[in-house]
């Protein structure tokens, strides 16, 4: 009875002449914008840890 039951995933064989470019293309894009975001917050890390150790070395009286 077990080689009758349905499995609920169809196997299908790949055809490599014909990729899925739209699949490629959102894998690619999806990729390259969290990268691009990666880098915009490390820069913007970067950039408010130079401030924080700029204020923290501020020895003025006059601000306080």
């Amino acid at each position: 009875s077990l080689a009758f039951t349905r499995s609920a995933f169809v196997v299908k064989k790949a055809n490599n002449a014909q990729p899925n470019w739209l699949g490629v293309g959102l894998a690619f894009s999806t990729s390259a914008a969290l990268w691009t975001l990666l880098f915009k917050q490390h820069n913007e890390d970067i950039m408010e840890y130079e401030r924080r150790k700029q204020e923290r070395g501020h020895k003025c009286t006059g601000c306080s």
